[in-house]
């Protein structure tokens, strides 16, 4: 996870400086490519986003591989991909209409990602699964969310402070962002993988692992 912070983030950071990304985004990556974008900075940012991804997915497979949870076969990076472009767009469409059907999503399907890896299921039929097995656990996930959303808190507000006071300009602000774009992701991967794994086994109590 250190390497993954390391590197999106840094990449995340040379794409700003460079005008790919857009300074004012809260976290994530949103490409402004025009006349100020420079060629460095466009190449980092489709970088970053690989390397977000990519990340994510070996992260993922590793944290199941040590609980002797991923089925044999080859790589689901490209599943990956086809799943968290699905995903993404359901989550950001249903945020955009009152946030709670965003919200509601990105609970029923925080599964997904195990399903589609270990069970090596496909991702319409991993996305199913983890609206599934979710029934009925609905806030005890939440919660466990809202709690890594403030986890992340610690470290980006830390990381913001020390940027404004060293008053580090454009460029402290950038490595800032793309450092805490990083961390927030790096956060709430275990989450899904938590998920997956408690219901999978047929644990009840998901909100034990939590009090």
């Amino acid at each position: 996870m250190l390497v993954f912070v390391i590197v999106v983030g840094g990449l995340g950071a040379v794409s700003e400086i460079g005008g790919a990304t857009d300074p004012d985004r809260l976290w994530g990556f949103g490409f402004t490519f025009d006349a100020g974008t420079t060629i460095l900075g466009g190449i980092a940012g489709v970088a970053a986003l690989i390397a977000h991804v990519v990340g994510s997915y070996l992260i993922l497979e590793r944290m199941l591989e040590l609980r002797g949870r991923v089925g044999s076969g080859g790589t689901r990076i490209w599943a990956y991909v086809g799943l968290a472009l699905l995903t993404g767009f359901g989550m950001i469409l249903g945020l955009l209409f009152l946030i709670v059907p965003g919200l509601i999503l990105a609970v029923r399907w925080s599964a997904a990602s195990g399903f589609l890896i270990a069970r090596r299921a496909g991702v319409i039929e991993a996305m199913g699964a983890s609206w599934n097995v979710t029934r009925g656990h609905s806030w005890p996930i939440f919660f466990a969310g809202l709690v890594c959303f403030l986890l992340a808190l610690v470290p980006i507000v830390a990381v913001s402070s020390f940027i404004e006071f060293a008053g580090a300009g454009p460029v402290g602000a950038a490595i800032g962002t793309g450092l805490t774009d990083a961390i927030t992701t790096a956060v709430f991967l275990p989450l899904g993988i938590s998920v997956f794994t408690l219901l999978d086994e047929g644990t009840q109590e998901i909100g034990e692992v939590f009090a």
